[in-house]
């Protein structure tokens, strides 16, 4: 039963982004860039007056845009033979660096709460990968290596930036959990009651305690203390949840219509700022949560919305895509009938990646959806 449940766990990560919003899916399993067709031509818009370039690349060398390096300039990922190589390219001036060359395949880019630094995932084979931690020079600050693994799921944490949760899958779905600390270049394997854990305040990580043998639609979040192992209980009810560096957000509370309560916490009290409801759609054992990304400075959450509750398959009525202020409670349709794909925004809130690949780009202060990547 318990192989079962990871299972179902791994491909609910894989479809909804799980609890690490905005992961580029792997370029194997990644569908071609699309609704090129359906998208607005490229209408440069402006960010201090200046035009946006366009990303212009070979088809069969584009792997996916990855991740924001600043405001201003992204990191994507192009395959060389056997390996790939990470590019930055300034939106403004167009203007393209290498910024790290690996042997091995990458399969994504993901930086830390400052921008400093930047943890690369690389894959030698199917069964073995790689953790490399960059410089914002590309100077490689940490190495580890997973055996015996076939996926890995981590977890920066927000309240220090130099120190990542990670949890290596096996091939039978068990799994192991580690800490990892850039500065010591150190790897403590932890004993933890779930593989998908956030950081909280205070050395403690947060998981949701499902009952594996028994699975149910919603379960508690609890918290535990690394040093002690001591655990608590923090909500009584959640389907998802997220810390930030003052912030937890979860969903849950979902009533008998499918309608869940999305709720802002702030650290250290746990006192609800905001909260709003939305519609969930239910998958396999659980429920299907959207795509979502929360921009710091702004206090702002995006996610994806569907039009109903309901069963997730066979769905085709498309999403909206919304903004919600926490500091306010303002909520924002910003688009509608979009597809639910991974979104990631940049540090200052001005724009957010978009899509499989992140080969789009969503203007939020003017709903504009348009293509960053152009193949040839």
């Amino acid at each position: 039963m318990k192989k079962i449940f990871w299972v179902v766990c791994i491909i609910i990560c894989f479809m909804i982004g799980c609890q690490s919003p905005a992961h580029p899916k792997e370029v194997s399993n990644a569908p071609a860039l699309s609704n090129q067709d359906k998208q607005k031509p490229f209408n440069p818009s402006n960010f201090h007056n200046e035009p946006l370039k366009k990303l212009s690349l070979p088809f069969d060398q584009f792997s996916a845009v990855s991740e924001w390096f600043n405001d201003e300039t992204i990191l994507y990922i192009t395959n060389e033979g056997s390996g790939s190589v990470v590019h930055s390219f300034h939106l403004i001036s167009g203007e393209t660096e290498v910024f790290y060359k690996s042997e091995e395949l990458i399969m994504s880019v993901e930086a830390n709460k400052t921008y400093d630094m930047f943890l690369v995932r690389s894959a030698v084979s199917s069964t073995e990968g790689i953790l490399r931690v960059l410089s914002d020079k590309g100077e490689e600050l940490a190495e580890w290596k997973f055996d015996n693994s076939i996926d890995l799921v981590y977890s920066w944490n927000p309240f220090s930036a130099q120190q990542l949760v990670v949890s290596s899958f096996k091939e039978d779905w068990s799994y192991e959990t580690f800490l990892l600390d850039v500065h010591h270049k150190s790897m403590i394997k932890k004993d933890v009651a779930d593989p998908f854990v956030q950081w909280l305040p205070n050395e403690e990580i947060g998981y949701i305690d499902w009952n594996h043998e028994m699975p149910a639609l919603e379960a508690p979040l609890y918290a535990e203390d690394l040093g002690t192992e001591d655990m608590r209980e923090l909500k009584e009810s959640v389907v998802m949840f997220h810390t930030y560096d003052n912030q937890l957000i979860t969903a849950g509370s979902v009533d008998d219509v499918g309608t869940a309560s999305y709720s802002f916490y702030s650290f250290p009290e746990l006192e609800v700022m905001h909260s709003y409801e939305a519609p969930l759609l239910t998958l396999y054992s659980n429920y299907f949560i959207p795509y979502y990304d929360f921009e710091e400075n702004t206090k702002i959450f995006y996610t994806f919305e569907s039009t109903r509750a309901g069963s997730a398959d066979g769905y085709s009525d498309g999403f909206q895509l919304i903004s919600f202020d926490s500091k306010s409670g303002e909520k924002k349709v910003l688009a509608k009938d979009l597809e639910n794909a991974p979104l990631k925004c940049s540090p200052n809130g001005v724009y957010c990646l978009y899509g499989y690949q992140l080969e789009q780009i969503i203007i939020p202060s003017t709903k504009e959806i348009v293509n960053l990547v152009e193949l040839s």
